[in-house]
């Protein structure tokens, strides 16, 4: 019982990546106007979300696509950081109760998100609508070259402009659609490659179409690729900040510059890229996820800071 409550209130939502959900909608508030109290609103509206989705994504890989079906060798890999992959293969839950948790936790969105419709507009539950529906184009891009992209536009663009129509009626679009952008690099472009290393060679075989598990098919240095998209990234910010979208104070990011390095020269062990190795590339891909969720953050204190 304890296992299966741990599994539907920790695990299954994946609460590690609210720092990059989360601090995508506080800085789209800030962008808006300022955080005020609907903001707080508009981000457990956001968060349940999240929850949702990545429930709803655990649902799907093994109901729908059959990515988590299967040994323990032809699906995909637990994550140190996700707590669990593989929960309805292990037994921990049944099918039906990921469903049903996916669907709570979209339901428990719904009160912030009609409560924000009242008091400003119908802006939020628009947007968050949008962000629900991505989680089921994000298990189908999987097939079709469009995975990075449908995580990206939800963890990016759609967080920032639920942050800022939680806070105005009339938020600047543009602003919040090319602010999001960084948080997309770094979860999505660059975060998946190094999340589904452990899982292409069983899911390739499943016909999958990503460029995330590509980079290991192809024998792409992952760490060369995780380096472009970071540079990417930090081009992009300097572009935001000198078009005095963000303000200067966000390129605090840039202490994270020497980490990034050393755990880019860390996976350039072999041993560590090895799908066999069950200890070294979950450990250090679990640092990385760490090191990484400093980044959104600082860009969001940054930006509070400024304003």
């Amino acid at each position: 019982m304890k296992g299966k409550l741990k599994a539907h209130l920790l695990t299954l939502p994946r609460w590690f990546a609210t720092p990059f959900f989360g601090s995508a909608l506080l800085l789209g508030a800030l962008l808006a106007g300022g955080i005020s109290g609907y903001s707080w609103v508009a981000l457990a509206g956001g968060l349940f979300i999240m929850a949702g989705g990545h429930s709803f994504n655990s649902y799907l890989d093994y109901a729908w696509t059959g990515i988590d079906k299967g040994k323990v060798e032809d699906r995909s890999a637990e994550k140190a950081y996700t707590g669990g992959q593989n929960l309805l293969a292990n037994g921990v839950v049944s099918i039906r109760e990921v469903l049903f948790n996916a669907i709570a936790w979209y339901a428990l969105a719904l009160i912030p998100l009609v409560y924000l419709s009242i008091k400003i507009g119908w802006g939020v539950p628009i947007v968050a609508v949008l962000g629900m529906l991505i989680t089921f184009w994000y298990s189908w891009g999987k097939f079709n070259w469009t995975h990075e992209l449908s995580l990206g536009i939800g963890a990016g663009p759609i967080a920032v402009l639920m942050g800022m129509y939680g806070t105005t009626a009339s938020p600047n679009i543009a602003a919040g659609l090319l602010a999001g952008v960084p948080f997309a690099i770094i979860l999505c472009f660059a975060g998946l490659a190094l999340d589904e290393w452990p899982d292409a060679e069983a899911n390739l075989k499943k016909g999958v179409k990503s460029i995330a598990y590509y980079v290991w098919y192809a024998s792409i240095s992952l760490e060369a690729y995780l380096g472009i998209w970071f540079v990417f990234m930090y081009l992009f910010q300097f572009f935001l900040v000198y078009r005095g979208i963000l303000a200067a104070e966000t390129m605090w990011t840039f202490i994270l510059v020497p980490a990034f390095m050393a755990l880019f020269v860390l996976m350039r062990s072999k041993d560590l890229k090895e799908k066999g190795d069950a200890g070294g590339f979950k450990k250090a891909a679990g640092i990385f996820v760490m090191v990484g969720a400093l980044y959104p953050v600082l860009m969001l204190v940054g930006q509070l800071v400024a304003s």
